[in-house]
Parts: structure tokens; C-alpha cells; sequence
């Protein structure tokens, strides 16, 4: 694994991303999920360079090499976007965004939509509007995060320790209760990426991740249904981190969305779907 190229934001704090497919090519800027880094979109590479697309793929604050960011809100990470964006000479650009990546893909569209080409989000984490849609286990977890005073630092610390101490019960840990359709992705040659992906998310411990998730799971600070891109949204009905259900009333929360409802689950719904999911976000 390289180590990822980094900038220094105007408060200091470190910033690390990674680039992928061709360095000439259309801008997409790719967030990764609650459990996961810049490492999951090194998956899109070739496709990425076989579609003349330059994907940026950034730490969030508290994952990979990225500093962690006190009090953090959604509607804080586009800043961020946009001083790379700039670091790196890039007018306008494509968002897209895996699981708990969609919210911030979507606050970007929301804070700055004269500056987006296109939004693709992938088994995306939907906004308090469709949570009555929700699976009512999920949903007091994520209610647990927000309202329990220190329930998402501990229900990550044991993922930070096994990623760190004991990899092979960190492995068996992220895939456990993963349907069918997912299984086949970790035991095949996405898993490995996957793997590391998921273990990237804790290089400095659990904070990242328990920030991330109770952030998404709130008010994301903008209505949705005020989005003035077309969304489009991949979605699988295996999906149990989250439901299919959910994808379909988030689309008809947006003025324009183009739902693609298939047979996959939760990653593999990423992974089958790569290209057109690039091809939607570059605009």
C-alpha cells in the first residue's frame, strides 16, 4: 500500500487523498464509506482511466492520514473538497460517494452545485426523511450512535484494535452477516482492496469512524429535495446495511433521480457497477 499525497488546509489540519485512473481526465472526487478510506476506489482505476476520469479519492477527517476534525458537521466537508479542488487546478468536477459517503457527495452538490457536473451515489446512507422506511435494528443502532454518550466510540474501538492486532479476526469481523452477494466479494479479488480499505479507516484509531457515522444518521443541515442536479442511485436488493426500501424513498424525496435497482448487496453493488457509476458522477 503507497502512502497517500497530502495537503495543508487553511486550519492545519492534514488532508490525505489518493488519485486514480487518468491524471488528464474528467475530475471525480469519490468518498468513502463509514468504514472505509481512499483505498476503496483504487477498485476503479482501470475504469476510471479506460473513461478519461481522473478520480480523487480524499480521507475524511480521522481516517487514513486525514487529521480529525472537532465538531465536525456534514456540511463542513465540502470546504475541504473545494481547497483540494483548488490545490489541485480543478474548476468543476464529479461527485460520487459509496454507503456514508452519499451524504457528504450530496452536501457537496447542495454547498457548492455551480461547481458539480454530476452525482452518482452506491449503496448510499439516505437522509431522516426516509428513515420510517428504515429496518428497525439498523435504525435504534444508528439512533444509539447519536443519543448513547460514548455507544459509536466503543461499538468502534474493537474494529480499531482487531485492525491493528489481530487482522485475520478484523477480516472475519467486517464480513460477518454479510449476505450471500457480499461474502463472494470478500473471498474474491476485490476482497483484499476491501480488506485494507476497511482497516484504513482506523490507522489512527476508532474517532473517525465514530464521528462519521452519528453525523450521517442526523439532520444533514439541507433538504434534499432542493438539489438542483439530477441524482443518480445504485442500489441492491440484498442490501441489509441499507435497505432497498430506503433507496426508493430517497428517490422520490429528489427532483430528478434515476434509481438502478439490482440483485447485488451492499459492496457488491459497488463493485459490479463501477464504470456507470463513473460515467454518471463525470458528467
Amino acid at each position: 500500500m503507497t502512502e497517500p499525497s497530502t495537503i495543508e488546509l487553511p486550519d492545519g489540519r492534514t488532508l490525505s487523498y489518493a488519485e486514480y485512473g487518468d491524471a488528464e481526465g474528467r475530475p471525480v472526487f469519490a468518498f468513502h464509506g463509514v468504514i472505509g478510506s481512499r483505498l476503496m476506489w483504487s477498485l476503479c482505476d482501470e475504469d476510471a482511466a479506460e473513461r478519461d476520469v481522473r478520480l480523487i479519492a480524499p480521507d475524511r477527517p480521522g481516517f487514513g492520514a486525514s487529521d480529525f476534525q472537532r465538531d465536525r458537521r456534514l456540511l463542513d466537508w465540502p470546504e475541504d473538497v473545494c481547497v483540494l479542488a483548488d490545490e489541485l487546478g480543478i474548476d468543476r468536477f464529479g461527485v460520487t460517494g459509496f454507503s456514508g459517503g452519499g451524504p457528504h457527495a450530496m452536501a457537496c452538490a447542495h454547498t457548492v452545485p455551480e461547481r458539480v457536473r454530476g452525482v452518482s451515489l452506491v449503496s448510499t446512507v439516505t437522509p431522516p426523511g426516509t428513515r420510517h422506511r428504515a429496518d428497525p435494528f439498523n435504525e435504534a443502532v444508528l439512533s444509539a450512535t447519536r443519543f448513547v454518550p460514548g455507544f459509536s466510540q466503543t461499538a468502534f474501538a474493537t474494529s480499531a484494535w482487531l485492525a491493528d492486532n489481530a487482522w485475520p479476526q478484523f477480516r472475519t469481523a467486517l464480513k460477518a452477516g454479510s449476505p450471500p452477494e457480499d461474502r463472494a466479494v470478500f473471498d474474491g479479488p476485490a476482497g483484499e482492496t476491501l480488506f485494507a480499505d476497511g482497516a484504513e479507516a482506523f490507522r489512527n484509531g476508532a474517532r473517525g469512524p465514530a464521528h462519521d457515522l452519528p453525523l450521517v444518521g442526523d439532520d444533514w443541515g439541507f433538504d434534499v429535495s432542493e438539489c438542483r442536479h439530477d441524482v443518480a442511485l445504485w442500489h441492491g436488493r440484498a442490501d441489509a446495511t441499507v435497505g432497498p426500501d430506503l433507496a426508493r424513498a430517497f428517490g422520490d424525496l429528489l427532483p430528478v433521480a434515476d434509481l438502478y435497482l439490482g440483485d447485488g448487496a451492499h459492496y457488491s453493488t459497488y463493485v459490479d457497477n463501477r464504470g456507470a457509476i463513473l460515467d454518471a458522477a463525470a458528467g
